[in-house]
């Protein structure tokens, strides 16, 4: 009798298996077939023209809510047909109700993202076009749609990069009432010529442009933005690039320097020490300084090739000569009192490789500030304990815990951080933007120019500058952060 059992259970498993794949594998994308079937023309799984959260919310059905599938590659998509999901709900159930006699219902490997209830309806449509422009040739505009073209990678060395970003416009779609702003995906992750991206511009026409991540990008595509008088919204952090039309919202290393400069003037610094990676990035660091108030404050500086960071006795040397240390004179462990503060500029590994060697021969960050940028504010560095002390100018976030509660209700088990909070504020000012009908940059003109997101302040100028605000951190014994108001 239990064998007869045993073989009705594997035959229920077998049917509802078959079932539930059936109707999985039809209305389902397969990212791992060579073909895909949208709007009734067939491309390659390179060109994807997918429709996105359609009818994501249903108006005054408050206790409705909506099951959608968490795909590996992160996408939102819409489970519409109510037959299917029936079936579908049927499948789990079933299966779940077989194996009832285990301690631990099985998974039936359909995971979900379920996203509660609103009031107001969303009816949006995500468009992707990936490594080809030959996409836009089923696309047609409608009178009411008002395009943001996005550029982010989806491929290649950034592609986690970008999909992260994407999903914070995601979460600013959810909650937008504007059904007419469409968002429109361009993949810079592959080598795209300017040619591709001006077809693009000339197909869509995009009020407004979010992207790219990289400034090698948007040096590639600034000469087109500017003929097209479209309003570029960038994630670099060179803001040697911003001008009027083109905002970069990264932080800018040099708006970094800058805030540690006016921090030595007003602190009274008067030995200054300047270490840095000796490259193109450290030089231009340097010449902000020497075109600042502290010129002559700074007593010494020194530039450290690859060859010498990797050759640990030649580095070690090279930063005792700059610290003038002798030991026969520090017999009484004295602090080293050669500068009142230094700044040390390169990338995690450098400063991982400096920090070390200035506390071993006596730099006490308690009388001797040590600056670094934002780079610092990074899980291993915070936790370094010869970088106690430290100190690095940081975008002052607020909100954040709101943030993340918001993330996790929509994005289970998904972490983030600065970038793709940049990525949501963003959004939700490009949303407001893309609706108006003045031009971003003549609202800027007329000084509808300050945003608040979350309470995250952002202050757009003609010049093409952001202003936000930037406070100085200092690492403490547990690896956490303090915001400091004052001098030593």
């Amino acid at each position: 009798m239990t064998l007869i059992y045993f073989k009705i259970i594997i035959f229920i498993f077998i049917l509802l298996s078959s079932c539930s794949s059936r109707n999985l594998n039809k209305y389902s994308d397969n990212f791992n077939s060579t073909q895909m079937k949208s709007d009734g023309t067939r491309v390659n799984q390179n060109k994807i023209n997918k429709e996105k959260l359609e009818n994501l919310y249903i108006a005054n059905k408050p206790n409705q809510s909506v099951v959608f599938e968490f795909r590996k590659e992160r996408y939102l998509e819409g489970i519409q047909n109510k037959e299917v999901e029936n079936k579908i709900n049927y499948a789990q159930k079933a299966l779940q109700a077989t194996f009832k006699m285990l301690s631990k219902a099985p998974t039936t490997g359909m995971e979900h993202l379920k996203i509660k209830n609103t009031s107001h309806e969303i009816n949006f449509n995500f468009k992707n076009f990936y490594n080809s422009t030959s996409d836009t040739s089923n696309y047609d505009k409608t009178a009411n749609d008002i395009n943001v073209l996005v550029l982010l990678p989806f491929s290649n060395k950034f592609r986690t990069i970008g999909e992260k970003i994407r999903k914070a416009i995601d979460l600013a779609v959810l909650e937008s009432k504007n059904n007419n702003v469409k968002f429109i995906y361009f993949n810079t992750g592959y080598d795209f010529t300017s040619n591709d991206f001006q077809l693009i511009l000339e197909k869509l026409s995009p009020k407004l442009i979010i992207g790219p991540l990289l400034r090698e990008n948007l040096i590639k595509i600034k000469s087109i933005v500017n003929n097209f008088k479209i309003p570029v919204f960038s994630f670099t952090n060179d803001n040697s690039l911003s001008e009027n039309g083109i905002w970069a919202l990264g932080f800018s290393p040099f708006d970094q320097i800058n805030k540690i400069i006016d921090h030595a003037i007003n602190c009274k610094k008067g030995k200054i020490g300047f270490i840095s990676v000796d490259n193109d990035y450290g030089r231009k660091i340097y010449n902000e300084v020497e075109n600042s108030k502290i010129l002559n404050l700074i007593k010494d500086k020194i530039f450290i090739n690859n060859q010498v960071f990797k050759n640990k006795e030649t580095l070690r040397k090279t930063i005792s000569n700059f610290l003038k240390y002798n030991e026969n004179d520090n017999k009484d462990l004295l602090s080293n009192n050669e500068y009142d503060l230094i700044i040390l500029i390169g990338d995690k590994n450098f400063i991982l490789g400096l920090a070390p060697i200035l506390t071993f021969y006596d730099v006490d960050f308690l009388k001797t500030e040590l600056f670094t940028t934002s780079v610092l504010n990074d899980k291993t560095l915070l936790n370094e304990h010869s970088l106690i002390n430290a100190k690095f100018p940081l975008i002052y976030e607020t909100n954040i815990s709101k943030f993340n509660n918001l993330w996790n209700s929509v994005w289970e088990k998904s972490e983030n951080d600065y970038l793709i909070r940049l990525g949501y504020y963003i959004s939700k000012i490009s949303i407001w933007a893309a609706a108006q009908d003045v031009n971003f940059k003549n609202q800027v003109e007329i000084g509808n120019n300050k945003f608040s997101i979350l309470g995250n302040k952002f202050i757009f100028k003609a010049n093409g500058k952001v202003q936000r605000p930037v406070n100085i951190y200092k690492i403490v014994k547990d690896g956490s952060t303090n915001k400091i108001n004052s001098c030593l």
